[in-house]
Parts: C-alpha cells; sequence; structure tokens
C-alpha cells in the first residue's frame, strides 16, 4: 500500500466530508489512487469522525469504492453510534420533561443538541460524550437536586476546587446511558461574555420536546468551545467534528454569518485554519495573528514529526503554567499537592 503523506490524508478525509458537489471527482480519485485506508481510519479517528466518514462515503454513494472489510468496519461503527445516539435522546427527552414540568430554564447544548435539533440526516453521524444542559444560573443547584433525584446520584468531581467553573459535577447514573453536565457558561469564565447564556435561553427553540439553540447559536457554541475552551486559538489546532458541525448547521451557505464571524479573532482564526481544507469556510479577512496560525499550522501538517515537537513544547509550558499558578492561588489544589505528591 502507498504510504501518503499527512496533510494528504487530511484532506482526502475533508473531502470526504465536505457537503460540496464533489461526488464525481472524489470517485475519479479513489478509482485511480491507491489509498493508505489505514492511515485515513487512524486519523479519522482521533477526531472522532468515522461514523461520520461512513455516512458521507454513503451519501455520496463512494462505498463500492472502498475495500470490503473497511465498508463492515465502518457499517458497525456507525450501527453502534447510531443505536447509542438514540438512546441518549431518549434520555434527554426524560430529562427535558422533568425539567420542563418544574419550570427550570434550560437548553440542551453540543452534541446532544444538535441530534435532537436534526442538524444530521442520520443520528449516526455524531459521536456524543455527556449530555450537556445549560440552566439558568439561579436554578442550577435545583436542577442537580431534581437530577439527583432522578437517579444520577454518581459525581465525577475533580480534586481542584475552582471558582467561577462553568458546569457543575459529571452527574452518573447506573439505569442510565449517558453522563450529564450542567453548564451555567458555554465558554470559560474570562470569554463568557462571548456567548450570552441568557441570549440562549431566550433564543431557544423546542424540536420535539427538547429545547435547543438556533443553528446560528449552535454553530458559535461549535467553533468557540474548541477556540476558547480547548485552547485551540491558542495553540493552533482544529478538529473535524467541530468543522462537520459548522458544515451540517450549514453555515457554507450562510455568507452573512462567515463575514460576521471573520470579524471576532476567535471564530477568525477557526475560519482561517479550517479553510485550509475547506475553501468555503474562508475568512473574510485575517489579521495578523490568524494568519501566522494558519501558517503555523499548515507547517504543522506538512511536517508532523516536529509539528508534533512543537505541540508537546507547547503542551508542558501550558502545564507548568497551569500548575504554578494552581500552586499560587488554588488552595484546594496546594493542599492536594502538599498531602499526596511531597510524602
Amino acid at each position: 500500500m502507498v504510504k501518503r503523506s499527512f496533510s494528504t490524508t487530511l484532506q482526502l478525509i475533508a473531502d470526504l466530508l465536505s457537503f460540496g458537489d464533489n461526488q464525481e471527482a472524489l470517485a475519479n480519485h479513489l478509482s485511480s489512487h491507491m489509498i493508505d485506508w489505514d492511515a485515513v481510519v487512524i486519523v479519522a479517528s482521533k477526531h472522532l469522525m468515522l461514523p461520520a466518514l461512513y455516512c458521507r462515503l454513503k451519501a455520496k454513494e463512494l462505498l463500492p469504492l472502498i475495500p470490503e472489510d473497511l465498508n463492515l468496519y465502518l457499517e458497525d461503527i456507525a450501527t453502534i453510534n447510531r443505536g447509542r445516539n438514540k438512546i441518549l435522546l431518549e434520555e434527554a427527552l426524560e430529562v427535558s420533561k422533568i425539567l420542563e414540568k418544574e419550570h427550570i430554564e434550560h437548553i440542551f447544548i453540543k452534541g446532544v443538541a444538535l441530534l435532537a435539533g436534526n442538524a444530521f440526516n442520520d443520528p449516526a453521524e455524531r459521536m456524543v460524550g455527556d449530555i450537556d444542559i445549560l440552566v439558568a444560573p439561579d436554578q442550577i443547584h435545583r436542577a442537580f437536586d431534581l437530577l439527583t433525584d432522578l437517579g444520577y446520584s454518581d459525581t465525577v468531581t475533580s480534586i481542584i476546587s475552582r471558582k467561577n467553573h462553568r458546569h457543575l459535577p459529571r452527574q452518573v447514573s447506573e439505569q442510565q446511558y449517558g453522563a450529564i453536565e450542567l453548564h451555567n457558561e458555554v465558554l470559560i469564565h474570562k470569554h463568557k461574555h462571548l456567548i450570552n447564556s441568557k441570549h440562549l435561553l431566550e433564543n431557544r427553540q423546542m424540536v420535539n420536546g427538547i429545547a435547543v439553540p438556533s443553528k446560528e447559536d449552535a454553530i458559535k457554541i461549535a467553533i468557540l468551545g474548541l477556540q476558547i475552551n480547548d485552547r485551540a486559538h491558542f495553540v493552533g489546532f482544529l478538529n473535524f467534528k467541530s468543522i462537520y458541525d459548522c458544515l451540517a448547521l450549514g453555515l457554507q451557505n450562510r455568507p452573512d454569518l462567515i463575514e460576521s464571524l471573520s470579524q471576532q479573532k476567535h471564530a477568525q482564526s477557526f475560519l482561517a485554519l479550517a479553510s485550509v481544507f475547506f475553501k468555503e469556510l474562508k475568512p473574510y479577512q485575517l489579521s495578523h495573528y490568524s494568519n501566522f496560525l494558519k501558517r503555523y499550522f499548515v507547517f504543522k501538517i506538512q511536517h508532523p514529526k516536529l509539528g508534533g515537537l512543537a505541540s508537546s513544547v507547547l503542551k508542558i509550558k501550558r502545564h507548568i503554567q497551569i500548575r504554578i499558578g494552581l500552586l499560587l492561588h488554588n488552595e484546594s489544589y496546594r493542599k492536594h499537592v502538599l498531602n499526596n505528591k511531597l510524602k
């Protein structure tokens, strides 16, 4: 099998995920080139995109052009994910009924919200972790108690007590499939103003009994969650999951929204990196920083070994900065270190 470059593998995955009219070009490419499908599977898996990859191959009628064993493998993964997502939606609906009955202001966000809002043609497309729910700050502890009574009585807490944390401890039920995270903000405290929780709650839409964001709000959550909470804006990386969410929500067909997002620095850098593979997401303007970040990202994917080394150095630097900051300013972390690490 021919080994292909990392950047070429990424571009092939992007082309397969694209909602553009590229079926004929892809069919010719898959028929006339030796494809390193092992590399495609490894990279797509890291981006949590294997079910979506299968669904897009199916939608583009390209499944006959991939190896039969790969076809069966991807189909199995998509089938499992479809079944899991249907269960998560049933559980989300049960929680929604309880919150609505008790007049708790809330809105589902991220993965489950996209599934409930019918963003995807096939519920198998999106891999989902927790059930994330944004709740009005003055009602969030009441909602937490209601979920505890509903059976979500086990909690996953951090050893570190964080001030102004955007969500409560993760709630788990032995009888339910998905864990629940109740949020009072979407973004970390420093940047919470970029997605106004009150606006989200006021602008929510009910779809099949579940409160979900508007498409525009869902796009902003997908972008800024990655850029700020996951620090993509600061270290120069992207993941196809967030891009695919935006494509499924139709961002590529909203030049007005792309122009608006281009004026916000975190969203602009997302569009800059996304446009490396998806030209339809090219920002309307590019700051010096976004241009640098794009060049840095392209360098990393063209030189994966050096890029990996650079990313590792940045991660270590960030880790050290975080730990020093916690030691200086977080009493619970300081006590944890003194009691457990210095014995």
